[in-house]
């Protein structure tokens, strides 16, 4: 789960669909960008009164947060590889 604010108050989220977006070619248009979510309190229970109050502004930035969390994972799965592959050398 990830911890962030809607409408100013504080909670977490569970990302239930993510699709990162594609410029696409001139083959293909473009796609994606889209995230849907479940929205819990801080203690962890569902928020549906909360969710409610989700706008599409909430919804872009909630994209965001999720996106660049997702490039610092794997930026760390690079980083961890590659202390690994020195540690076996």
């Amino acid at each position: 789960m990830m911890r962030t604010t809607i409408a100013g108050i504080p909670c977490q989220i569970e990302v239930t669909h993510y699709e990162p977006y594609d410029p696409g070619n001139w083959h293909e248009p473009a796609s994606g960008g889209e995230i849907e979510v479940e929205v819990y309190d801080r203690r962890g229970y569902r928020a549906k009164w909360l969710e409610a109050k989700v706008t599409e502004a909430d919804i872009d930035e909630l994209y965001r947060q999720h996106t660049e969390r997702l490039q610092g994972l794997r930026d760390e799965a690079r980083i961890d590889a590659y202390i690994d592959s020195l540690m076996q050398a």
